[in-house]
């Protein structure tokens, strides 16, 4: 069971807006519910981004073509550096960049190469997608009974950094490998911490039939500093999960084990898995804490949530709160 701490902000050029529907709050009774899987490929990432060659100007010495690369929606700068194995600082001495954030779709940039890539620092935004930062795990499929289809799946935090602004990129092939939908999808949590798991789900309200393959790939993320910005992670103790009705119940208790501070705003995320560890629902839940759960102190929980294709073989439950005025 993942127990853990987590907080989401949204910074960075994305160009590909489809449909998107949250977590669906409550159940569905199962007499009404034919949630069936659909057999899963393997996810995979795109590469990075490609260098576009600029043409030098002709001097009276020869010299080396600059690389030069192309702004392209979707792209960040720390992305760009990555893909390049540059620093972010080097790419913005080398073309007069004050804000990373406010790059322009065909703007070019020049690739200061020959500099090493130092550790991320804290904000600095993810490539489009990243390759070996995060990991696609636990994607499944389901259909509903009104036709839509339902994608779930989990993101991993394989890096040593605490992670926000998570966003994935679902598309859907037809059998001749053609692209026939695709939409984007958030991770359930704020923050996510080194080696923990965070779940998404996207809706496609009118799915392609001829449905034959996907892929999921991270679309983009954000390095964030410590927890010490205000975001306090709870231990989750006792946590225990069983079937109620067409619904699946977790049940537990929150422990605030910071020695100093207090935090209101609780939020808990609850995942359920089938026998092969793919996601088979998740919900979000605010936990009433009065005016706060002080250092120390506990406070119990109980969440339901609907789980598709019977009941879950395991779940998993992380929680946090905000730091208290």
């Amino acid at each position: 069971m993942v127990v853990s701490a987590a907080l989401l902000l949204a910074l960075a050029l994305t160009g590909c807006e489809q449909v998107t529907t949250p977590v669906p709050a409550t159940a569905t009774p199962a007499s009404q519910r034919t949630s069936t899987p659909l057999p899963v490929q393997p996810a995979a990432t795109t590469s990075p981004p490609q260098p576009v060659l600029a043409t030098p100007t002709p001097t009276a010495s020869p010299t080396a073509a600059p690389v030069v690369h192309v702004i392209q929606a979707g792209d960040t700068l720390g992305g760009i550096a990555a893909a390049y194995g540059v620093s972010v600082q080097a790419l913005q001495e080398a073309n007069g960049i004050e804000n990373p954030l406010l790059l322009q779709i065909g703007q070019e940039l020049v690739i200061p190469l020959g500099q090493e890539t130092g550790a991320p620092e804290p904000g600095m935004i993810l490539p489009t997608p990243t390759p070996l930062i995060f990991g696609i795990r636990g994607v499944s499929f389901y259909e509903t009974p009104v036709g839509s289809l339902w994608c779930l799946g989990e993101v991993v935090n394989t890096t040593l950094y605490t992670l926000t602004n998570v966003v994935v990129h679902v598309t859907l092939y037809d059998p001749s490998g053609t692209p026939v939908i695709e939409g984007d999808a958030t991770a359930a949590t704020d923050i996510l911490p080194p080696a923990e798991r965070a779940p998404f789900g996207i809706l496609f309200i009118a799915p392609p039939d001829n449905f034959a393959s996907h892929q999921v790939a991270v679309l983009r993320g954000e390095f964030v500093a410590e927890f010490t910005a205000g975001y306090v992670p709870l231990t989750v103790e006792e946590g225990q999960g069983a079937p109620i009705g067409p619904q699946f119940q977790v049940v537990g208790t929150l422990h605030n084990g910071d020695p100093t501070r207090a935090v209101t705003d609780v939020l808990v995320v609850a995942t359920t898995y089938d026998g092969e560890g793919r996601v088979t629902g998740f919900r979000q839940q605010q936990i009433d804490v009065g005016e706060g759960l002080e250092p120390g102190g506990s406070v119990p929980f109980q969440m339901l949530l609907t789980a598709h294709g019977g009941v879950p073989a395991d779940f998993s439950v992380i929680a946090f709160g905000h730091e208290a005025p």
